[in-house]
């Protein structure tokens, strides 16, 4: 068995001199070119799939090796996976070649090799350097070009992969952020097997919410903070996939959802980690939340347009105000300027030192003897946000539209906290919890979309179609503001669930 530790990064072949560059500031001791055809198999049913392993079989130089690889771990765009490799005659797969003990028990070898079929193939280019780096280690970088083919179509790869040979890990770190330099280099943490899979299954990055982070109670509090910090990447990463498949700004309302995650987690932990304030991508996070600030303006009108603006059409000149809206949309950033950023040399960046940061956290958690369980911890991060937001919602009955906006912050904040610690006590009891707060949020994202109408009725001329404007935004505002109040009084009755004695 091998274990691969690597980073990937999805590239262009239109920047290949620059890469070719890149590698020559370095000192390497071999480079050579390999054309490799390469077959995944599983069963119809995907059962290798189901067991989280792929099978392949790789040619090259008409020789065939077999490589069973399992899960392992993404973190980012570091890839670390245990792989058994088999060296075979032809192109069908042996799988008792293997060591019996990488199955699961009762898993009948003979009864699986004969449901085989081939899945998808990869064919690509693979030009390679064995590059020389400090502390004797030795990186292996790879440049793959070539396509993902099924019966379903075929899609292109043209990849960079680091493969630490040996030696030092952090040296890979060191060699990816020249290679992050690069035009259009973005950080990969799916595999080729993934995307193969998707390929044939016809499956896309679908776009989720946010969830809870998967703490148990038994974690200390550094377990958690690292837990949160790979969870809250991750929907980032999904989410920046989704977007570059699909180019739906859904998508990028997950992935800002994200990065807020990422922020309210800051908050949570910097006092019980002050480490955590001198990592070295904080700044690079803030520059994100800044440059997709714009966002919820682009989520507030889209709203008030949706179904041709149905939502304006009892306010005079509708049609007007519809194509006020869409030129205030076409004045946001674009597709194309989205695209830029998601491959731009920063983001990259941000991403590459985030994950090294995770990778050299971790080795120091596990090394930490800091008995601290999560719970006590938890308790009183929920005690003190959710204390706060009720100190400033009042306990007097919700009147005033700016009042409630100026809370919206803190409300998100709030619910994002129990997404970083509330599954440490019960999930059932916390969603209960939450329900009432989450209609409160859809209220004032109502009160959102109507500032937006008072700031173009205010700038109307004509003081009738002014007067209008105004009688339909009271009406809105007293129904929604009636609304939240009756959201609100249910929340404050609902049982406190980080408080229950309930396991």
């Amino acid at each position: 068995m091998e274990t691969e530790i690597e980073i990937k990064f999805f590239f262009s072949t239109e920047f290949e001199l620059e890469l070719y560059e890149a590698i020559n500031t370095h000192r390497y001791i071999a480079n050579k070119k390999q054309l490799l055809h390469n077959v995944y198999f599983d069963t119809a049913g995907r059962s290798l799939r189901k067991m989280a392993m792929c099978l392949r079989v790789r040619t090259c130089d008409d020789k065939s090796v077999q490589t069973v690889k399992t899960a392992g771990r993404v973190i980012g765009g570091l890839h670390q996976r245990p792989e058994y490799n088999e060296v075979i005659e032809g192109l069908r797969p042996e799988l008792a070649r293997f060591n019996s003990k990488i199955w699961p028990e009762n898993c009948s070898i003979k009864e699986l090799e004969n449901e085989l079929i081939p899945i998808f193939s990869t064919d690509f280019e693979r030009q390679t350097w064995l590059v020389e780096m400090p502390d004797d280690t030795l990186i292996e970088v790879a440049y793959d070009k070539g396509f993902i083919e099924t019966n379903q179509g075929k899609i292109e790869i043209c990849e960079i992969e680091l493969e630490l040979v040996k030696g030092d890990e952090k040296q890979l770190f060191i060699l990816g952020g020249d290679i992050a330099l690069l035009p259009q280099a973005r950080l990969g943490n799916v595999s080729k097997a993934q995307r193969g899979y998707m390929l044939a299954d016809g499956s896309r990055f679908e776009i989720k919410p946010l969830v809870h982070s998967p703490l148990t109670p038994s974690m200390s509090v550094e377990q958690a903070l690292l837990t949160n910090m790979q969870h809250g990447l991750r929907h980032i990463q999904y989410h920046e996939h989704s977007y570059c498949e699909q180019f739906n700004d859904d998508a990028l309302k997950e992935l800002l959802h994200g990065i807020k995650f990422l922020h309210q987690n800051l908050k949570l932990f910097k006092n019980a980690q002050p480490v955590l304030l001198e990592a070295n991508w904080i700044e690079d996070l803030h520059w994100l939340a800044r440059t997709f600030s714009w966002l919820d303006e682009r989520f507030i009108n889209q709203s008030l347009l949706e179904d041709k603006g149905f939502y304006l059409r009892k306010l005079p000149k509708y049609k007007s105000l519809v194509k006020k809206l869409q030129a205030q949309n076409e004045q946001l950033p674009s597709q194309q300027s989205v695209v830029e950023l998601l491959c731009s040399t920063r983001y990259c960046q941000f991403v590459l030192k985030f994950t090294n940061w995770l990778i050299q956290f971790e080795k120091s958690t596990f090394s930490n003897d800091n008995a601290n369980t999560i719970k006590a911890f938890s308790s009183n991060c929920l005690d003190t946000v959710w204390g706060e937001l009720m100190l400033a919602l009042n306990e007097q009955e919700v009147s005033s539209t700016s009042h409630i906006l100026s809370c919206q912050g803190l409300l998100e904040g709030t619910l994002l906290t129990g997404l970083s610690v509330g599954n440490v006590f019960s999930r059932e009891r916390s969603m209960v919890f939450r329900s009432p707060w989450l209609d409160i949020k859809q209220g004032i994202e109502g009160l959102a979309m109507l500032n937006v109408i008072v700031d173009i009725a205010e700038q109307e001329d004509s003081s009738e179609l002014q007067s209008e404007y105004f009688k339909w935004i009271k009406r809105k505002e007293e129904s929604l503001l009636h609304a939240v109040e009756q959201s609100k009084q249910q929340a404050v009755l609902k049982e406190i669930y980080w408080h229950s004695t309930e396991e």
